[in-house]
Formats: structure tokens, sequence, C-alpha cells
């Protein structure tokens, strides 16, 4: 077992870098960095392995519209239990490039049965660390929950133990416009990731039928004017790092924003609830993208398109709590919604209701497994051709 951690701190050398994302979004995320120059990329489950150096780390932070975290691999070992786990952890040179002064949080992953709880796992592994510190210096470094220094993903596959230093702090989808959100917002990321799985273009119009707060058509206007997801919040926990290189950091920040175009994108944020069509507008003022996203507050099933053409997205109610008969109504509806109005568009919809996609009577050409946090749904194409289908070939 060997640290690899103190090379992120010489800026002449490449490291690996390990970018995690939802799952169904490895190849959007992959691209994403391919574009940005990373090299070696190497998708993994709900993540993908990049080579880069610590600017390419901030730029990742900086400009990833589809990751969650990036993450700096430390080291990687077998525990088969707590003991293992503690003495491996407490072995490792913490001091190199963590001071006694310094704040640390421990946040674990896990998919074993050697340990049964994250908060267990966490807990050993600080425990370590502190303990080290207390031996060598009679001091200890402090647990910070809200701000820390030094923030440790640790991620437990069977009995193999990867440690991973956190550079981006709180979590990418975090991007920092949201002020005023409904009870279960879909996550920027996943957003984000919905729009760029739906191929749509900007000079294609774009329509969120039930928008809640925004967060798709907010995405679609960030991606379509090239504006740095994480523009909003420029609040990286990479910049507490002794080596952060503030002038290289800005250099990034500066050529990044002026890359931001005012293309003229045509998106629609619609939904039937008032208040919450209220905290969608504010959120698109947030973000800077209220001139490109237009709000609109009726039933979905009023919507009459001005243009012949385009992308709708649907993220309908998946009806955990209504009854089956209800559900299965409203999907048929919907169906029926998009072959009466949405001639010549592509709609996609997104939901976890299997009973509702029976329902909805189109024949999908796409279905994308994926999921809207705890809910694995599908993210489901529809080809809505004008006229008869019989002379058009489903892709």
């Amino acid at each position: 077992m060997s640290s690899t951690f103190t090379y992120t701190f010489n800026h002449t050398s490449e490291f690996e870098i390990k970018v995690t994302t939802f799952f169904g979004l490895e190849e959007i995320l992959a691209k994403e960095l391919l574009k940005l120059g990373g090299k070696n990329i190497t998708p993994f489950k709900r993540g993908v392995a990049v080579t880069g150096d610590i600017g390419f780390l901030y730029k990742a932070n900086l400009c990833l519209h589809t990751a969650l975290k990036v993450l700096v691999p430390i080291v990687k070992f077998t525990a088969d239990n707590e003991h293992q786990l503690y003495d491996a952890i407490k072995a490792m040179p913490w001091e190199e490039f963590i001071d006694v002064q310094d704040s640390i949080m421990v946040e674990s992953v896990l998919n074993t049965e050697l340990f049964k709880h994250s908060l267990f796992v966490s807990q050993k592994v600080k425990d370590a660390i502190v303990d080290r510190f207390r031996e060598k210096t009679g001091k200890r470094p402090d647990v910070d929950l809200i701000r820390p220094m030094f923030k440790l993903y640790i991620h437990v596959y069977k009995n193999e133990v990867s440690i991973n230093l956190d550079s981006s702090g709180d979590p990418l989808y975090k991007r920092g416009y949201r002020s005023d959100i409904n009870e279960a917002p879909m996550k920027e990321v996943l957003a984000a990731g919905l729009v760029k799985l739906s191929g749509w273009e900007p000079h294609l119009l774009l329509i969120d039928g039930m928008c809640g707060a925004a967060t798709i058509g907010i995405e679609a206007a960030i991606i379509a004017n090239q504006i740095p997801p994480g523009y909003y919040r420029n609040d990286f926990i990479f910049m507490k790092w002794r080596n952060f290189d503030e002038k290289l950091y800005d250099t990034i920040f500066d050529s990044s924003v002026n890359k931001i175009k005012n293309n003229p994108v045509e998106i629609i944020a619609n939904d039937i609830d008032g208040p919450t069509l209220k905290k969608a507008r504010t959120n698109t003022i947030n973000a800077k993208v209220d001139d490109v996203v237009k709000c609109t507050q009726q039933s979905f099933f009023d919507i009459k398109p001005e243009r012949s053409g385009g992308v709708i997205i649907l993220n309908p109610p998946y009806g955990e709590r209504l009854p089956v008969e209800e559900v299965t109504q409203l999907y048929k509806e919907i169906g029926n919604k998009l072959k009466k109005d949405f001639q010549n568009f592509t709609a996609w919809m997104i939901t976890s209701n299997p009973e509702g996609i029976n329902s909805v009577g189109l024949r999908a050409s796409r279905k994308i497994q994926i999921f809207n946090g705890a809910l694995e749904c599908r993210f489901l194409k529809y080809e809505l051709y004008g006229g008869t289908k019989k002379i058009h070939k489903l892709k």
C-alpha cells in the first residue's frame, strides 16, 4: 500500500481523476471530458476515469454539466474487517498533506456485506487519522461537516477500499441558482443529462411541458449558451488546499466565461401550478437565462406549439401514491395529446411507472435506463411524425 496523493501538488504532473455521475449518464460524461481535453478516458458504473493535471481538475469542476464529484484517488487496499480498515488508514502518511490545524470530513459509500453502515466506516476512518496525529504530535485535526478543508470520499466494494480526495465539496448538482425549490426537484445534473441524451440542438424549440422548478429548461439554456455550470457558485473545496493556484484558476474561469454566447434560443418551461411557476421564474432570473427561458402557466393539455417541430421533454407524475386507474388514464391522455398537437416533434418522457408507459399508446424508439434519485426510471423517445406513419422508419 502506498500513497500517490503527493503528486497532485506538482503542477507539471498529470494524475488519475475519477468523476462520478448518475447511472445512465456515463457516456455523456465521457464525451464532456474528452471535449475538455481529458486523456485515458474510461467509463465505469456511475462514473468516468480520466487523466489530467491540476488545471484540468479545476476546469472539470467548473465546466462539466453531468458530473457529481471530481475525485482524486489516493490509495486502494483490501480490508476484511474493521480492524484491518483502521490499521491500513492509520498507517498512511496523512501528515504529508494534512496539517493538524486543518479540518476534515469523511463520507463513505458501501457496496459490501462486510460493513453494514456507512457512518460506521466514516467514523473508523476518522478515528484512525485522528489517532495517528495524536500519537505523532499530541494534537488532532478537527472534524468539520459543513466547510472542511479536506473531504475524504471512501468507497468500499466487497473488501476493496478506495480512498479518494473530493475536490468538489458540495455535489456539483448544487449549481447555486435554485433559491426556491419544490419538495422533490430533479437534480440539475440529471436535467442536463436528459437534455444531452435527447439530442436537442439550440436552433430547435424546446418545451418542458411539466417544468416544476424549470431545471430542464435552465440547464438547456446553460448548455446552449456555453455557460460553465460552476459559474454560479464559484466555491469548491480545492480552493482551500495549500496547493491551490488562484492565478491559474482565475485564468481558467475567465477563459470559460469569455466563451459564453447570447444565442437566440427558444425554450418554454410550462407548469399548471402558479406558486411552482413563480419559483421557476425566480430560478431563471438567478441563472441569468430569463431572456431565454419563457415560463408559461397552463395545463400541458392546453399547450399549442407555435412552431412546427422541435423537442418536448416531459417529467410527469410517476404516480407512486395514485391508484393505477388514475395513472394509466393520465399517461393515456399524455399520449393522445402528443399525437394530436405535437406532430413533427421528438418527445422524451422520464418515468418510473411501467403501467404508465404501457398506457401512452406510442411506440418508443429508444428506452434508456436512468435513475431519478432512488427511483429506477426509463427515459423514452417518441418520434411524432406528421401524416401517415407508413413512410417513416423508426431509428
